[in-house]
């Protein structure tokens, strides 16, 4: 993939994460954002393959690390809230 096609590929999901947003009712300026993806294959083997990977800004380097990991950290601590009362 060339640079150009890296970068539209970056600017179409970003604008994917803004309309999300905006269907979710979201308010105000998109500030950052983080995606989070997995993928199963199987080798030559038939062995399972799982990769799992973040989707960051422009590719990554927009967002420094400390502000990403706070984002996921809040994120998880939310679902941990949300899963802890599905048990009661």
């Amino acid at each position: 993939m060339s640079e150009a096609q890296e970068r539209a590929a970056y600017q179409r999901l970003e604008a994917a994460v803004e309309e999300v947003c905006r269907l979710e009712g979201y308010q105000g300026v998109l500030t950052e954002w983080v995606v989070i993806a997995a993928s199963q294959r199987y080798d030559e083997d038939g062995d399972g393959i799982t990769q799992v990977g973040t989707l960051l800004p422009s590719g990554g380097g927009a967002i420094p690390h400390h502000r990403v990991m706070g984002l996921l950290d809040f994120v998880q601590t939310r679902m941990r809230a949300m899963a802890a009362t599905d048990d009661e």
